[in-house]
């Protein structure tokens, strides 16, 4: 019998986690109408916290006037509080969304099960979102929020900071410049740490599953193999993450999808008897060149379109310069990008849309893996298929 996510979240312990890494990159936001955006944010300090410092996201930017901030512990509440400089704060989220009537909301707790009612909440008051990746845990609420944002007319801006990064546009400016012939195949790789399999696609996945979006366009189909200790996984095998408490499955994934113009992308996640720690990249393999990114070296090129060589044909080297330039200010920069996407009404570079993506890839290799069979995509069942085992 299927199982209710909701209940089998609830009935799981949610662990306490915390990432705050480095500053981000200044930019006048607003700058080009002269507005300023008063903005409030959401966190849950024991649940996710802030994500990657976003009750600090705004510190940069003299256009964003951060009016709230609102946590359900007191203590988490008074020293994020003091980080973000918000004038007001509040153990309720609801509550500040009805009183403060903000026009950007920041959802920031990393654990994505929270994202759905916040988002929601947000959206009721007609504020536009950026949202700690995942967008939410599984396909049903990515849907809710999109829907409930199209039809308020919101932009919704994910926190998949890989589209404004330098060296990933880099990458696809040469792809489309022709640098590396005609696209065939990409390969990619999750970091293999002790989250290994179905936690590391969610969590880490989607980022390279973003980015071979952005470079090549919507998956048409997926073929996948996901199992533990060797065996297909069943509903027993079904918990939740380590770090994160979402559904997951599996010590090790194998995903395949294909894309348009004949392009196959494979992503791989695989458990290993002596704990194997693969670093986290793409390669993407051309008719004439081979670009690699692994985090650590960073991205180079081979000068060939195959890695076996035993001449100087074989030495990786840095990546050129492209023809084109990259000379649109506000996709270098998160809450530009979101200020510029509110001003034009056009989509942020990382949209909402473009995040339930990166989940619809997730639920798609657990959905082959359960049907044993090539989905087709858009996903036509649109509930967890964990839950469906």
């Amino acid at each position: 019998m299927p199982i209710d996510r909701r209940t089998f979240l609830r009935a799981g312990s949610v662990a306490a986690s915390a990432a705050l890494l480095g500053p981000h990159a200044p930019q006048s936001a607003g700058a080009q109408s002269g507005k300023t955006y008063r903005a409030a944010i959401i966190g849950r300090t024991g649940g996710g916290n802030y994500g990657h410092a976003y009750d600090m996201l705004f510190d940069k930017y003299p256009h964003i006037s951060v009016e709230a901030i609102a946590d359900s512990d007191p203590e988490g509440l008074k020293v994020a509080g003091e980080r973000s400089k918000a004038k007001r704060k509040y153990l309720d989220y609801h509550e500040m969304l009805q009183k403060e009537k903000p026009q950007i909301v920041v959802v920031a707790t990393r654990h994505a099960i929270y994202h759905r009612d916040m988002a929601l909440a947000a959206i009721e008051v007609g504020a536009h979102l950026f949202i700690e990746k995942p967008i939410t845990d599984s396909l049903e609420d990515a849907d809710a929020i999109m829907s409930a944002a199209d039809a308020r007319g919101v932009k919704v801006m994910m926190a998949h900071k890989y589209r404004l990064n330098e060296k990933f546009r880099r990458i696809k400016r040469l792809i489309q410049e022709g640098f590396i012939g005609t696209p065939m195949e990409v390969r990619g790789w999750g970091s293999q740490d002790n989250r290994v399999g179905g936690e590391d696609m969610i969590v880490l996945g989607t980022h390279e599953f973003d980015m071979v979006r952005y470079y090549f366009g919507n998956p048409e189909w997926c073929f996948a193999s996901v199992t533990e200790s060797g065996r297909d996984i069943t509903r027993e095998d079904v918990h939740l993450g380590t770090g994160e408490p979402v559904l997951v499955a599996g010590d090790s994934i194998r995903a395949t999808y294909a894309f348009p113009e004949n392009v196959q992308f494979t992503w791989s996640s695989v458990k290993t008897p002596d704990n194997f720690r693969g670093k986290r990249g793409l390669t993407v393999y051309g008719t004439e060149r081979i670009i690699a990114f692994h985090h650590g070296p960073g991205p180079a090129y081979l000068d060939s379109p195959l890695t076996l060589h035993l001449d100087d044909q074989g030495i990786w080297k840095p990546l050129p310069e492209p023809k084109t330039k990259d000379d649109a200010p506000h996709e270098h920069d998160l809450i530009h990008n979101l200020i510029h996407a509110i001003e034009t009404d056009t989509q942020p570079l990382c949209s909402g849309h473009d995040g339930r993506w990166t989940i619809e890839m997730v639920a798609a290799a657990y959905e082959s893996q359960r049907t044993k069979s090539r989905v087709d995509m858009p996903l036509r069942e649109r509930r967890h298929p964990l839950t469906l085992l």
